[in-house]
């Protein structure tokens, strides 16, 4: 797996494309959100809480918690109440979650849901009753969205701070546009695919930030130690170069987590079937927005200020040439002689000269200073 320390890739040369792609797929997932909205789930647009109760234990030595659960989920998906939530509580108890959303809809509910578990259960756990019927209204998702947005934009802040603060401010930028790539990408992918969305989707979210910004930080950190090494080359070669030497390194963390997600998505149960998608997507994006999209924003920010300043630098005229009618001098701006361009290796193989030279340079003014004191004190 070292073929990409190896190669010559130039990833920042391609830096249009890798924006394009990124561009048309937000844009598809931001029209599907605009157009059909988010499918989301009972912790955002509220429901009703059915409470039931069994004379006796309905789990025992055949059937756990988890089997009981799951017997559930099948019976409510054929009533067609596959968004419920369900949860075990001491043994005798049962809370269902569904989406209804006022007492008649919750009333059919529970006639349903109440002859299906008397059916699964009845004959070991004997009769069911109901404890309570509470209707739960959508601003316990309007709070958790607000408290969602507000977190996204606390931690975006906080990660711009310490990134200016640790390596240079460009760099905290691209950091911060390289996770608001990854949230578009996940919301708009979850939309296109029409995946359910509860409170795991903000830990979802919030994880995948954390695991973008970690790989943004390993490359930023080679780039800046590059930078030191190999002072005298490009800055979009030493960028390209870093890019090439951790790629081995973002691959094979990203594969190997997405492993673990793959087999949570197929073998996970469908509580976290919209958990492990969203991680899926966003740890996909993640790994491609730390190599495609921050480094080749911190490469661009380079040469705006390059251009800059040497626009700032250029006089306006820096020669003249006669005219062609004779005699009078017509002033005409003089090209520059553009550099030659060289390849990503022969520039670090040409700062690596440089700085070999300078260290050699250094030991010969060590070795003649103690010359020179050895000279003074035989004297």
């Amino acid at each position: 797996m070292d073929f990409f320390r190896r190669s010559n890739f130039d990833i920042i040369g391609r830096s249009k494309l890798w924006f394009t792609i990124s561009l048309i797929v937000i844009g598809a997932g931001l029209i599907s959100w605009i157009g059909r909205g988010m499918n989301y789930g009972i912790d955002f647009t509220g429901g009703t809480l059915l409470k039931y109760q069994f004379a006796s234990s309905v789990v025992d030595q055949q059937y756990s918690a988890v089997d009981v659960v799951a017997r559930t989920r099948a019976m409510l998906e054929e009533y067609g109440l596959h968004k419920s939530q369900i949860q075990v509580s001491g043994g005798d108890e049962l809370f269902i979650r569904t989406d209804a959303q006022n007492e008649t809809e919750a009333a059919d509910q529970d006639k349903q849901v109440r002859q299906g578990l008397q059916e699964l259960f009845g004959e070991r756990a004997g009769e069911v009753k109901l404890l309570g019927r509470d209707l739960v209204g959508p601003v316990v998702g309007e709070r958790l969205r607000n408290t969602a947005l507000l977190a996204l934009i606390l931690g975006a802040i906080l990660i711009l701070i310490y990134i200016a603060v640790r390596y240079e401010f460009r760099f905290g930028v691209a950091g911060v546009v390289a996770l608001i790539h990854d949230v578009l990408i996940v919301v708009g992918m979850m939309s296109l695919l029409r995946a359910e969305l509860n409170s795991e989707f903000v830990a979802a979210i919030l994880t995948i930030i954390g695991y973008s910004i970690n790989d943004s930080v390993i490359i930023f950190d080679r780039i800046r130690e590059n930078m030191r090494l190999h002072r005298g080359g490009q800055f979009a070669d030493i960028a390209n170069t870093s890019l090439l030497q951790t790629m081995t390194r973002s691959i094979n963390t990203t594969v190997t987590t997405l492993f673990a997600l793959i087999a949570l998505f197929f073998f996970g149960g469908p509580a976290i079937h919209s958990f492990a998608l969203a991680l899926i997507i966003g740890i996909a994006s993640g790994a491609y927005s730390s190599i495609f999209i921050a480094s080749p924003i911190v490469v661009a920010w380079e040469r705006g200020e390059v251009a800059t300043e040497q626009r700032r630098r250029r006089p306006a005229y820096v020669g003249a040439t006669p005219s062609k009618g004779g005699g009078a001098l017509a002033s005409t701006p003089r090209r520059e002689s553009e550099p030659e361009k060289v390849s990503s290796e022969e520039a670090i193989q040409q700062a690596k000269e440089e700085a070999q030279e300078e260290k050699r340079e250094e030991r010969r003014e060590r070795r003649k200073r103690r010359h020179d004191k050895s000279t003074k004190r035989r004297f």
